[in-house]
């Protein structure tokens, strides 16, 4: 199903209107007839503004002031649109905030954070917060990302978890015309859970996708990094996964593996749960 109702996250810099863009470019020629809502929230962590119940009268109005260029921008790109201004800066607040608006929404998206823009953006928790809490899929666009065009070269990591399930089914929309579609299965026993990894191939099959089955077995390395060195020697433009830390691993606290892909990110990301 191609997402019809798009949540924008917009901050203090530049990137959130790449971010719009990128909304209007996955509406397509129904753009008109879809919807994005705005949230603007940034973790301010300076000392000034320690809590979400102590902001400043100058924070929050900076609040307020994002709106109107967000409407203008959405006008301008012909799209309608809605507006939540978090008037906190709080991590928890913050993340919980958009985690509530995007359960509204077909598709969230949200920019890996960068050290030079802690204090006017989110930050790798809240990204982390919101992708295992929301319930709906989450687009991490890299911070260099400048556009969005249609993948031509898709993974989608797996494992026995259902939000891996739900990623894959997720990633749908994205994945109709791409020149290769990659089922990278994460299991200590692949040949075991051959018969589901297959079973994911047939399914993206009936919807007119072809997909290769791939097989890592995780060892010394970091399950994150595991994934991205194969991306990379993919060629991949999009990664797709579950928003947990349980590959192979299901005690681990979960976005466990989120925690350690965000800063090496170098491919847009959609995660689901």
């Amino acid at each position: 199903m191609t997402p019809r109702t798009i949540l924008v996250h917009v901050d203090d810099t530049d990137a959130w209107h790449t971010r719009l863009d990128v909304a209007r470019t996955i509406l397509g020629d129904g753009a008109d007839s879809g919807y994005v809502m705005g949230i603007y929230g940034v973790v301010d962590q300076t000392e000034r503004h320690p809590y979400s119940r102590q902001v400043s009268g100058d924070f929050l109005a900076k609040v307020d002031a994002a709106e109107a260029p967000f409407r203008a921008a959405c006008e301008e790109r012909g799209l309608r649109c809605g507006w939540h201004g978090i008037h906190g800066a709080d991590t928890n607040l913050i993340a919980a905030q958009i985690s509530a608006n995007l359960q509204t929404a077909d598709l969230g998206i949200v920019a890996q954070p960068r050290q030079d823009d802690m204090g006017h953006t989110l930050t790798h928790e809240v990204v982390e917060q919101v992708a295992v809490n929301a319930g709906r899929p989450l687009l991490v666009l890299p911070y260099i990302t400048r556009e969005f065009p249609k993948p031509r070269r898709a993974v989608i990591a797996l494992n026995e978890d259902g939000a891996s399930a739900r990623a894959l089914h997720d990633s749908l929309p994205f994945l109709t015309g791409c020149e290769s579609v990659t089922l990278l299965a994460v299991s200590r026993d692949p040949v075991a859970q051959q018969w589901r990894w297959e079973a994911h191939r047939d399914t993206l099959g009936r919807h007119g996708i072809r997909a290769e089955i791939e097989h890592e077995v995780p060892n010394d390395i970091p399950v994150s990094d595991l994934i991205l060195s194969r991306c990379a020697d993919l060629a991949a433009d999009m990664l797709a996964m579950g928003a947990h830390g349980g590959y192979d691993a299901p005690r681990l606290l979960r976005g466990g593996v989120i925690k350690s892909l965000l800063p090496e990110l170098t491919l847009p990301l959609l995660l689901s749960r």
